[in-house]
């Protein structure tokens, strides 16, 4: 069997999510400041860590599912993909980048001439 490197650098540590309480505070927070911004939001809680589901009015199937993990010493603001956000203290920039993100699949989905391009 093969080990690594000595010199690799280690796998960084599975982020630590936040309790419900915390996460439904900060949760709410980005949800407010989206709303804003014409995003249709619904913050979901169950077995798992409290999620904020971003998304379309006219298409609930495509968004984005944002969570709430410690790293770097502060909160942060997670996307599903893993993709780390902002810190929570950063919400407008979070729900910026957010826009950023969805933006452009959201355009596809509506692009009437999209099927005429191929």
């Amino acid at each position: 069997m093969r080990s690594n490197p000595p010199e690799a650098p280690a796998a960084l540590p599975l982020p630590t999510y936040s309790g419900l309480w915390r996460g439904l505070w900060h949760l709410a927070r980005l949800a407010h400041a989206l709303r804003r911004d014409g995003w249709t939001t619904e913050i979901r809680t169950g077995r798992h860590r409290p999620m904020l589901r971003v998304y379309p009015k006219d298409a609930p199937t495509i968004g984005e599912s944002i969570s709430v993990a410690w790293g770097n010493g502060e909160w942060w603001y997670q996307s599903s993909t893993g993709l780390w956000l902002t810190p929570c203290n950063r919400v407008d920039l979070a729900a910026d980048k957010l826009n950023i993100l969805l933006t452009p699949w959201v355009s596809a989905a509506f692009d009437a001439l999209r099927d005429d391009q191929f």
